[in-house]
């Protein structure tokens, strides 16, 4: 898809195959060192660019309750947020996510050598307000866009949820800004954290993504009377929203990632970008159905089954392969990595467009042309489930 207001591009990733307490980043004012028993410090991000969906002028927007959760699989606790359309509370006044980076984990997995607990612990900053642990809107009282686009096919109101899975060595929070947005439209959003996650909380050999996902699904039904799925997933998670068994009528999106032979039985869209040094173009384009072909940003139409849009060069480089996660986020990993990236390079130790995303820091602008259209999608079809 073509970008009309310019941006650049940038990505990259670097982890060291062994590390010791001289060589972490010293004196560092936005995380704090862990190694045994953690001792945390507050960091202080600029505010996250709010991103706005061009239909929010036309449907009703509510408050975002945001809370932090856990789920039980195989005896083994995995990390799960919850955004969900809330009744306005107390507003959160300190930074509302907790960000933890495992180094351990990125060396682990990159690796396979296994170290000390080591990492860093970021409070991430809200694009809105968030209300913590606030009491979610019953679904017969919200007035959103979501409910008005049911009311409006003649539909009953019932809870639509939208999974965000992460990639690989990402985050719950790596699309944390969409999340806020899907909220504030009427879904309730899951976002877990597997065992390929930075933050090291989840055994990497002992629960799978299935495990997770089967999990959540059934929490999402039980405490939120959930009927209806969506999945987005970035990287990996792609994959994953292209892959595991539905019905998510909502519809799949897929971004930087997609899963080979992928068959679209629920609306699918599909993101990519020329600039993807990890996922590279011809890697999507050969996974793509035959019924799908790449077209740019001004071709997007909502009420297509099955969609896939190119972001391609137009005065400035197109994405790299994190440009699609938000700020904060990547703000976290350039605080964290960046001392450690020319040693990574001498160690030809991967870092997955993490020195390019260094360069173009672009987050926001591409967040400001495609949160809106995944927005959209996901809306328009939610609309049409029953």
């Amino acid at each position: 898809m073509v970008f009309d207001d310019g941006f650049t591009v940038s990505d990259d990733l670097s982890v060291l195959p062994s590390l010791s307490m001289a060589s972490l980043p010293a004196n560092r004012p936005t995380a704090s060192v862990y190694v045994a028993e953690p001792v945390r410090r507050r960091s202080a991000f600029p505010l996250a660019l709010a991103i706005t969906s061009c239909s929010a002028l036309a449907f009703g927007r509510v408050s975002v309750g945001y809370r932090a959760s856990h789920i039980r699989v195989r005896g083994k606790k995995a990390p799960v947020s919850f955004w969900y359309p809330a009744t306005p509370g107390r507003v959160s006044k300190e930074l509302p996510y907790r960000h933890f980076i495992s180094v351990a984990k990125i060396v682990e997995v990159l690796q396979g050598t296994e170290l000390p607990g080591i990492g860093w612990e970021f409070r991430l900053r809200a694009g809105k307000p968030i209300y913590p642990e606030a009491q979610p809107i019953p679904v017969e009282r919200q007035e959103t866009e979501l409910q008005e686009r049911r009311l409006a096919e003649g539909l009953p109101r019932e809870s639509c949820a939208i999974i965000f899975a992460h990639g690989y060595l990402g985050s719950r929070f790596d699309m944390l800004h969409l999340c806020e947005e899907l909220a504030q439209c009427g879904f309730v959003v899951a976002a877990p954290d597997f065992a390929e996650s930075l933050s090291g909380k989840v055994p990497l050999r002992e629960v799978t993504r299935q495990d997770i996902m089967e999990e959540l699904l059934t929490r999402l039904q039980k405490e939120f009377a959930v009927k209806h799925f969506g999945i987005v997933g970035h990287s990996a998670g792609g994959g994953t929203a292209s892959l595991f068994p539905g019905p998510f009528q909502c519809g799949r999106v897929a971004i930087a990632g997609l899963a080979p032979q992928t068959v679209p039985t629920d609306p699918l869209l599909v993101v990519a970008s020329e600039g993807d040094g990890v996922v590279a173009l011809p890697r999507i384009t050969a996974a793509l159905p035959k019924n799908i072909e790449l077209q740019d940003m001004d071709q997007f139409d909502a009420a297509r089954p099955a969609i896939a849009i190119l972001l391609r060069e137009n005065g400035t480089r197109p994405p790299c392969h994190i440009s699609f996660l938000s700020e904060e986020s990547n703000k976290a990993m350039i605080s964290l990595l960046t001392p450690l990236l020319p040693v990574a390079r001498a160690l030809k130790v991967p870092v997955l467009d993490f020195d390019v995303y260094l360069e173009l820091q672009d987050s926001s602008r591409v967040a400001k042309v495609l949160l809106p259209k995944i927005e959209d999608f996901l809306c328009f079809h939610a609309s049409k489930a029953k």
